[in-house]
């Protein structure tokens, strides 16, 4: 296979910006993330709880809204990084599946929540038992004390970027 437009300056430095610290936190959540956000790992999931609909944006709306529950459209847009039109096409070929509705946001009367219907919450039941499978596969060689270690450390940095996230959008 030929290379192309490759510059043969052989300076060029190749190694990763961070250094290979195996305790850098940088390093550690870039790899988890990276991990969970990976196509091969969706795609994994997806066929493990036998999503209805081969469509990977329809499947990460489902997957969003078991964690965290109705949500605004624009709510859904932003973070799963899509925009406000792609969304509104990916909640209404939800809807038109019968795994979501949308609904009257109850604190605004102009407002609308998208929601699980019973049958999106089947299969959202279904994706959060992949997840604990799957964690527990990960920390199957781990004492009780350290999982438990790990999900107050976790929990506890989770909080700490809620609360950073919200200063922020309150700033703005």
């Amino acid at each position: 296979m030929a290379r192309g437009d490759v510059d043969t300056d052989t300076s060029a430095d190749l190694t990763p910006v961070v250094g290979p610290d195996p305790l850098d936190l940088r390093l550690s959540l870039a790899s988890i993330v990276h991990w969970a956000d990976s196509t091969a790992v969706r795609r994994d999931v997806m066929a493990k709880v036998a999503f209805p609909i081969d469509d990977m944006g329809m499947f990460l709306v489902v997957n969003r809204l078991s964690y965290n529950g109705a949500m605004r459209p624009v709510e859904l847009s932003l973070a799963l990084g899509m925009t406000a039109t792609n969304m509104s096409k990916i909640v209404g070929r939800l809807a038109h599946a019968g795994l979501v509705v949308r609904v009257p946001a109850p604190e605004d009367d102009r407002g609308v929540l998208v929601a699980l219907t019973d049958d999106g919450r089947v299969v959202g039941e279904r994706i959060m038992a992949v997840a604990e499978e799957n964690l527990c596969r990960v920390l199957a060689d781990w004492s009780p004390a350290e999982v438990e270690d790990l999900k107050r450390t976790m929990a506890r940095l989770a909080r700490a970027h809620r609360s950073v996230s919200e200063r922020r959008a309150g700033s703005a």
